[in-house]
């Protein structure tokens, strides 16, 4: 019977890193910058009985979005290299989130911004 509990506890452990992997993978280690190791955990034991093998990273990645939302703890995610931040350009009520001006660049100039910021008070800068 304790045999069977190692087996399974093993199994858990190993399920929630896969999960936590994925993560890591889909944002480019900064989970890891934002979050602390027990936060993680919460998020990866959270869904454990809900994902398998075959969740993909980008599902793993916006569900740890969603899980942190409403909290003190919120991130956002990159719509350009996947990273998570704190802080970031929003565009249009988050249709599309930058971290750096480097992915900003990649939809628009900095006239362009501007003008985008201007015209539609939904884009902007912002800390979450």
């Amino acid at each position: 019977m304790i045999y069977e509990r190692e087996i399974k506890s093993d199994g858990i452990m190993t399920t929630m890193k896969s999960i936590l992997s994925r993560l890591t993978q889909a944002v480019s280690g900064t989970d890891k910058e934002l979050f602390s190791e027990q936060e993680l955990n919460k998020f990866a034991s959270f869904y454990l009985d809900k994902w398998d093998e075959n969740t993909s990273e980008d599902v793993v990645a916006e569900s740890f979005v969603d899980y942190w939302w409403n909290t003190d703890r919120a991130c956002r995610r990159c719509s350009e290299c996947g990273k998570l931040m704190r802080e970031g350009y929003c565009a249009d009520m988050g249709v599309a989130y930058y971290c750096s001006k480097d992915c900003l660049h990649s939809d628009f100039t900095d006239e362009e911004w501007a003008e985008e910021c201007e015209s539609n008070d939904q884009s902007y800068y912002t800390e979450w």
